[in-house]
């Protein structure tokens, strides 16, 4: 879908269709583009859009360059954290003098936003250059709330992990919710992981942007940009400190599992030791020899009953000294 933004009147606005002058045009967004979308496009601007092969490989020089005097920038955007499916994409900017270019495959939050906050701004903040800034920030807004939420979902996963509510006398998980917190605990590095990924990639455009526009770009736009930059590089410390601690919580987790299935085990090794002197006696009496002088006696019966619970009793006795039980 191909959606050219202009000015109409004082205010940034869709345009009905693709302007014949690049200059009417301040932003195009090109989301899901067909190829005829993609060949107007490049007809009107004058640069060629680089397809989904082109931008899949990773190094620098593939993804920031100058074409025919335009900037071509390709940065990973997380999207689908809100559904509970996060996945990466690229979406890549074409500046130009006059134009913005978005071409992206996916339909994040940070667009959407921008699309309706860009539609309210005054004709001095519709150029191409600080709509790009504008929404690098809508971009890093984003990335940041995301970054909030995981690190809240941490605290309720080491609150239920390490402490018990006395007002709800809450046990601790049981080992189903354990595996249950396992699970959200590799969501999070997922996110986590897409996130640093993303954050790497604008703190390489921006340097690349800054350096490539010059004068051109607005000193409200320079100040902007190392505000941007400035936040990146502190939420990727953060997200590296989140990191670390979905280590540390997923190896308790663990930890705590291995400890209740060792409680079981020590639970039914106790028990074999109290029953087996009593097997032994039960085992012992349960000969039948002709020979055996209790075989007869009157009070066997009753004997070897008490023979087998002292038998019990006694390891019992001595597991309990030892703090075993």
């Amino acid at each position: 879908m191909l959606t050219a933004y202009g000015l109409v009147g004082n205010r940034l606005a869709a345009l009905p269709d693709l302007p014949a002058d690049s200059r009417l045009a301040r932003w195009i967004d090109l989301r899901t583009p067909t190829l005829e979308e993609e060949q107007a496009v490049e007809a009107l601007v004058g640069v060629a859009i680089p397809t989904a092969e082109d931008r899949r490989p990773v190094e620098e020089s593939a993804r920031l360059y100058r074409d025919n005097g335009a900037l071509v920038m390709t940065a990973v955007v997380i999207t689908g954290v809100s559904e509970g499916r996060p996945i990466r994409s690229r979406v890549t900017f074409v500046l130009t003098a006059t134009t913005l270019v978005s071409v992206r495959y996916i339909d994040p939050l940070p667009f959407r936003q921008f699309i309706d906050r860009a539609q309210h701004l005054p004709t001095d903040e519709a150029a191409a250059d600080t709509l790009l800034v504008g929404l690098l920030e809508a971009i890093l807004e984003r990335a940041a709330d995301v970054l909030e939420q995981v690190a809240a979902d941490l605290d309720d996963v080491s609150l239920r992990l390490f402490f018990k509510d006395e007002d709800t006398n809450r046990r601790r998980p049981s080992e189903e919710q354990m595996q249950a917190l396992l699970r959200r605990l590799g969501r999070k590095r997922r996110i986590g992981t897409l996130l640093r990924e993303s954050l790497l990639s604008f703190e390489r455009l921006i340097p690349f942007l800054a350096e490539h526009t010059g004068p051109r770009l607005t000193t409200d736009c320079h100040t902007r940009l190392n505000l941007v930059l400035r936040d990146i590089r502190s939420l990727t410390t953060f997200e590296g400190q989140m990191s670390e601690e979905i280590t540390y919580l997923h190896e308790a987790t663990l930890g705590l599992i291995t400890l209740a299935q060792n409680q079981i085990v020590k639970v039914f090794s106790i028990v074999a030791v109290l029953f087996l002197p009593p097997t032994l006696v039960g085992a012992i009496y349960g000969m039948n020899f002709d020979g055996m002088p209790e075989l007869k006696w009157a009070w066997g019966y009753p004997f070897s009953l008490l023979l087998m619970l002292i038998s019990a009793l006694v390891p019992y006795w001595w597991l309990r000294r030892k703090g075993w039980l």
